[in-house]
């Protein structure tokens, strides 16, 4: 019980997100871009960009969720030990 009082809102909100869900929008948006080079068109250039800023959000918070954990588990470290 006493993990739902250390997550965050958006945690209990949307959950933890996924390392691998994160790569596969990463992957979804190295398509996009491909796709943009090799046949220009303004959907395929919109859909790259996007597909971009949403893979980096992803691989942002897949980052900021770790950081978060360790710093969890670093300081319970600290609280037992002394």
């Amino acid at each position: 019980m006493a993990e739902t009082t250390e997550r965050s809102v958006l945690e209990r909100m949307i959950g933890r997100p996924l390392p691998w869900l994160a790569w596969a929008w990463a992957a979804l948006a190295v398509v996009w871009i491909v796709l943009a080079v090799v046949e220009p068109s303004g959907f395929h250039t919109f859909m790259a960009i996007a597909w971009t800023v949403l893979a980096a959000v992803q691989l942002g918070s897949v980052a900021f969720a770790r950081r978060q954990e360790r710093n969890r588990a670093q300081n319970a470290d600290d609280s037992v030990a002394r």
